[in-house]
């Protein structure tokens, strides 16, 4: 007799019904310019855009997590931003909108650059306003693998009820000769009402035209032992 056909997880119905998301997404968007690493500026009147959608695979469920990230170059130093994520199950929100300027002259390679949000986030029920500076470094790097980046971002909540939390992630990023790019990244992050947590998460992202993109990730969080997959759509114009 023939088999019967196994039915599809729930973790699998998720990362499908994101993927089918993104994909249409990506669908209405127009063709995107050269991606880079936070530290530099996005440049005069260019945007950039990222949706994407992560899911636990193995480990503990702390919900989906639905993030839209935006930069639009105000001039040809100042950058504009919008960072918003949502997690699913949890219901916690937070969206913060940033400005982002260089800190001096490059040094050689090295790119420095300072930033400034305001938002809010929901905690515990609640809406509190959020105050964030950042730091971010960047340099390129090349080598027998070809030509990629490093970089550093770092940024430290403030929230109006008193508690905050620091995140640290680096990067080393590689740019193939077809157009796609393979990123490194440990996620470093520090609240204060909670337990430190730290993550590698490497991703694949595919040029699917002239300057789209899409982005498929896994990442490991060690503290919780928690594995998630990752979906997402990357767009500049």
């Amino acid at each position: 007799m023939p088999k019967t056909a196994q039915m599809p997880t729930q973790s699998t119905r998720r990362i499908w019904s994101g993927l089918a998301f993104l994909s249409a997404f990506a669908a209405l968007t127009v063709p995107a310019s050269e991606v880079t690493s936070a530290a530099w500026p996005r440049g005069e009147d260019k945007s950039f855009v990222t949706l994407s959608y992560e899911t636990t695979v193995d480990g503990p469920d702390f919900g989906d997590y639905g993030a839209f990230y935006y930069e639009y170059g105000v001039t040809e130093k100042l950058t504009f931003g919008l960072d918003i994520g949502k997690s699913r199950d949890a219901g916690q929100v937070s969206a913060i909108a940033f400005l982002r300027y260089p800190l001096g002259a490059p040094e050689g390679d090295n790119v420095f650059a300072a930033e400034l949000g305001l938002g809010w986030a929901e905690r515990d029920g609640s809406a509190v306003a959020a105050l964030r500076p950042g730091l971010s470094w960047g340099r390129p790097v090349s080598g027998a693998w070809g030509n990629g980046w490093l970089g550093v971002e770092s940024t430290y909540a403030l929230y109006e009820d008193g508690e905050g939390l620091g995140k640290i992630d680096s990067s080393f990023g590689i740019n193939h000769a077809n157009g796609n790019l393979s990123i490194f990244k440990l996620e470093f992050a520090a609240p204060t009402d909670g337990d430190d947590t730290l993550a590698f998460a490497p991703s694949h992202v595919v040029k699917v035209s002239e300057n789209s993109f899409l982005e498929f990730g896994l990442s490991h969080e060690f503290t919780d032992s928690v594995t998630k997959v990752k979906v997402g759509v990357w767009h500049s114009f």
